[in-house]
């Protein structure tokens, strides 16, 4: 019996040192360079020059990225602090606001007539889609972290809320701000930053 078990080690042990010594290891995943990096140069130095690019015949390399993924989950995210900024009005640039409006906003200031305030409450307000909205709210002692979700209808600029009495017009926006008209109570303009 000794011998069989030494044998058996000796094969065992054989082997592994024969795996060692050939290198039997996972190879490592390629790595990716930062565009402009060293891959993009050595790529394009040894591309022909075309003839729209002063002489040379390439043709033009396409583009293989996959389109940015304009979606957001429908949730307040509580677990995160509530965010403030500055009173930077956006400027309308011409984005589609449907793009623009899927995404989690923070309602940060209000102007109720005599200038911006900063919002002391939390208030949040997360489009998982253009047609889809999540109220958050966090008022201490009165709305603790309520959620409200609803389907809404987008009208040009107008944000249209269930049942058609109220709903927010959007006045200016860019990629991370917007400024949007409440008529309920009064009239008010609200500042919201996407968080």
């Amino acid at each position: 019996m000794a011998p069989s078990r030494f044998r058996w080690g000796l094969a065992v042990g054989s082997l592994a040192v024969v795996l060692a010594l050939a290198g039997c290891t996972v190879p490592a995943a390629p790595e990716e360079a930062a565009p402009g990096g060293v891959a993009d140069e050595q790529a394009s130095a040894s591309e022909p020059a075309t003839a729209s690019d002063g002489g040379s015949t390439a043709e033009p390399v396409e583009n293989t990225q996959e389109p940015v993924d304009n979606t957001q989950e429908e949730s307040c995210d509580w677990n995160s602090p509530r965010i403030t900024g500055s009173v930077d009005t956006p400027q309308e640039h011409g984005l589609e606001l449907s793009e623009v409006l899927v995404g989690a906003w923070q309602h940060t200031h209000t102007d109720e007539g005599s200038g911006f305030e900063e919002v002391p409450n939390d208030h949040r307000f997360v489009f998982p889609a253009s047609d889809r909205l999540l109220y958050c709210q966090h008022v201490p002692g009165a709305t603790e972290y309520a959620e409200n979700a609803a389907d809404v209808t987008l009208s040009d600029t107008t944000i249209e809320l269930p049942g058609g009495k109220y709903g927010y017009t959007v006045t200016a926006w860019d990629e991370d701000t917007m400024l949007w008209d409440n008529p309920v109570g009064g009239g008010y303009v609200y500042l919201l930053q996407r968080r």
